[in-house]
């Protein structure tokens, strides 16, 4: 039986008129918004609880943290629902995608609407203190989240968003190493975590850096805390394109499902292999 062309049939699912999109794809939306939540939750009840035991030195305080969100990002990733939303829980990866075309217009709207919108949850969560130790200081869960060094932490997020995309779009694309795309930017998280908060908090999410900021006083509003993300993530895709020679990517998942649906303009091996299956039992009748 003749394969169907990649990424044929998911063009038309990517370029859906926006009353459809939102109908047939809001189930990654939730999944994306969804994950952002606990993620930026869990994040900031293991950090704010850990400081409050006083056991141990900070540093070891930063390990246990990297360890703990880092292995529940491998989590998010490789789950089933990480596997069909592709587990960005990020706009800045979003936007990344979206400019290489993997990503449908409405979709990476959507999409970025629920990532913000999860990360003002959990942190409005966080600030109302019922999962925090007692009697901790707001100054305490903003040490959690943000640093002090404004223009250290601004070249540093930068140079660490850069760093993580560029990981995700050369192990993504690579015969041998896209099963292992969530483990290197989990990997990744932990160093970061452990060893590089103190400069730069956890400066890769644009939506966090979004939500801490308009989560606080209006008229403190720190507008530059977004650019490092957004800016490093698409300095990626140059560099990338610079060292491969490629225009094109695969997908705009990080941890591709084997079977199911993907609501992006999708080249990958799996989805092809879906899609031949797929075809092959239309035409056989099985």
């Amino acid at each position: 039986m003749p394969r169907p062309e990649p990424g044929a049939a998911h063009s038309a699912e990517a370029d859906l008129p926006v009353g459809a999109a939102l109908r047939r794809h809001w189930p990654e939306y939730a999944i994306e918004g969804g994950f952002l939540f606990v993620f930026v939750l869990v994040a900031g009840v293991v950090s704010a609880w850990l400081q409050a035991t006083g056991a141990g030195a900070p540093a070891l305080h930063r390990l246990m943290s990297g360890l703990v969100i880092g292995g529940l990002l491998m989590a998010m990733i490789y789950s089933p629902w990480g596997r069909r939303s592709g587990a960005h829980m990020n706009p800045a990866i979003t936007l990344a995608y979206l400019r290489l075309g993997k990503v449908g217009r409405w979709d990476g709207l959507f999409y970025i609407l629920a990532q913000a919108a999860g990360g003002f949850a959990a942190v409005l969560l966080l600030q109302g203190g019922a999962l925090l130790p007692p009697a901790t200081p707001p100054a305490s869960l903003a040490a959690t989240l943000g640093p002090a060094n404004a223009w250290l932490a601004f070249a540093t997020q930068f140079v660490l968003s850069t760093v993580a995309m560029l990981l995700i779009l050369f192990t993504s694309n690579h015969a041998s190493f896209f099963r292992w795309t969530g483990v290197v930017v989990g990997l990744l998280v932990m160093l970061v975590v452990a060893c590089v908060s103190p400069l730069a908090g956890f400066g890769m999410n644009a939506a966090q850096l979004l939500a801490v900021d308009a989560s606080g006083d209006p008229g403190l509003l720190r507008w530059l805390n977004l650019l490092p993300p957004l800016l490093g993530m698409q300095a990626a895709i140059e560099v990338y394109r610079l060292f491969t020679g490629r225009s094109q990517v695969l997908c705009a998942k990080l941890a591709h499902n084997t079977h199911g649906r993907c609501i992006f303009r999708c080249m990958h091996p799996y989805q092809t292999r879906a899609l031949a299956i797929e075809a092959i039992r239309r035409r056989t009748g099985h």
